[in-house]
Formats: C-alpha cells, structure tokens, sequence
C-alpha cells in the first residue's frame, strides 16, 4: 500500500527583501543623525570676547560730549563728512552701552552670594576712582598709560582683584601727582583694605560646600551672553567715537583749541605726531 504524501511545510511570511530593509535601515540611521546633529553655529561676533580699552561708564560720558560737540560745530563738520545724524547715534548707541553694562554687573553680582557680593561693590568703587585719578593726573607719564590701557575693564573678580594690586602701585609710585587730589593717602589706604577683605572673603568661600558659586571661576551662559552683549555694545561705540574723532580733528587741523575737543577718549596714550605735537588718534 502506497503511503500518503507528506503534506508541504506551511509557507512562512516572506521577510522584506534585502534591498528593501537597506533601505528601510538607511533613512531611519538618515533621520536620526539628522535629529541627533546640533545645528551649525553661526559666526561669533569677532568683538564678542575683545576686552574693553576704557571703563564703559568713560566711554559713555565722552560719547556723549562729543554728540553735543558734533551739533554745535555741524556747520563746519559737514566738509568732514560729519552731520547731526553722527550725534544722534552716538547718543542712541551711548544707551545701549550703558544698558548693557548694568545687565552685565546684574548677571555677574546674581552668580554669587554672601559677603564676596557685598564687598565687591566697595572695591569696584575704589578700583574705578584709582583708574580715573591715574588717568587724569598721571598722563604725562606714557608708561603708565600703558599699564592703564592693558587694566581698563573689569571682566571678572580675578580681574578685580588683579587690576586693583596694580593700580595701588601706581597709585605709590605717582603720590606726589595725586597731592592735591582727592585720592588721598586714607584714600589710597581703604582700596587696599577694600581688596583684603574682599580676598578673605573670597578664600573663605572656597571652603563651603561646592554649590557656592561665590568663588568659581565657571561662567554660566547668562553671563557669558551678557558680557559678550556688553562687548559688542561697547566696541561699536568705540568705533564710531574714534571715526567722528579722527574727522573732527580733520575739519579743525588749523583750529588747535577746537581740534582737541575732538581728541579720543584716551588720547593721553595715542601716539604723538613726529614734531612732538598733539597726540595723534589713530585706530588701536
């Protein structure tokens, strides 16, 4: 008797074909590098991290001098390529500097706590009054103009602390410059104890737990967008302060009383011109 057929294995699902699971494989490997890929960073503003040359509230104050100015000469200015429309934005950005200079001291005094904050604001004061002094009475020395160019702005505490080491130095070696003034000797004498008790602070702090942020050099993304803003703001300022200088000493080179109201905010360090006569603005 013949024995029955073998009944045919059942047929299993057919698996997507090898192309098509490449395929498949392919655009999901696509799409999630695409979702994991941070997009590009656009270019970084080229003044974003370039240090100021003068403290912001110098740079304001001149700016906006030198608009009053531009306005009372805009009959002559005209042949320099200077107008009113000059004093207006130097004006505008004036504002925005200053606006941004008190964003950034908020942001930076909200990173820290305690008494290293209280006693910031002490030092500060000290270490723009012994900057301010020195420039003013100590200009014919071109040496420490030099060494007041490289402190100019405060960036952060270690900055504080160091700028204002050297300015009490200067502040010895140009005693007799600051007779007469009000940067006295007991004037001299609370900076140095406004520095050694905002270095004591700061050292006890280092001994808390590591959340305190008081010490920590880190610089969160707040500050960092805030000190950049601050920079930016700053150096477009600058730039247009030193274009409406250069072409008002133009407009009045036969003028020596009048050309120097038209001398750049730190015109004590600019060159001289090879006769030995008045500084020379010229781009840093």
């Amino acid at each position: 008797m013949a024995k029955p057929k073998a009944k045919p294995a059942p047929k299993t699902s057919t698996p997507k074909s090898k192309a098509t699971g490449t395929k498949a494989s392919k655009i999901r490997t696509k799409a999630s590098k695409a979702k994991a890929a941070p997009k590009a960073a656009g270019p970084s503003h080229p003044d974003n991290d370039r240090k100021p040359d003068a403290p912001a509230g110098v740079l304001v104050t001149h700016a906006r001098k030198l608009a009053n100015q531009v306005r009372t000469d805009a009959t002559t200015l005209v042949l320099a390529k200077i107008t009113p429309a000059d004093a207006d934005q130097l004006d505008e950005l004036a504002d925005a500097l200053e606006a941004a200079q008190t964003s950034w001291d908020a942001v930076r005094d909200a990173q820290g706590r305690g008494a290293v904050v209280k006693l910031r604001g002490p030092l500060l004061a000290g270490r723009e009054h012994l900057f301010a002094a020195l420039r003013t009475f100590a200009d014919h020395s071109e040496a420490t103009q030099r060494a007041l160019d490289q402190i100019a702005g405060v960036e952060g505490d270690e900055d504080l602390v160091t700028d204002t080491r050297r300015l009490l130095v200067l502040a010895r070696k140009h005693q007799k410059d600051l007779d007469g003034t009000d940067v006295t000797p007991q004037r001299v004498a609370q900076v140095k104890e406004a520095l050694a008790a905002f270095q004591a602070a700061r050292s006890g702090a280092r001994h808390q737990e590591d959340g305190d942020k008081t010490t920590s050099q880190h610089e969160s993304d707040a500050m960092r967008q805030a000190r950049q803003a601050r920079n930016r703001a700053f150096w477009g300022l600058a730039s247009l302060v030193r274009l409406v200088s250069r072409r008002g000493q133009y407009a009045f080179r036969n003028d020596k009383s009048r050309r120097a109201r038209y001398n750049l905010y730190r015109s004590s360090t600019a060159p001289r011109s090879a006769a030995g006569g008045e500084p020379v603005v010229e781009d840093p």
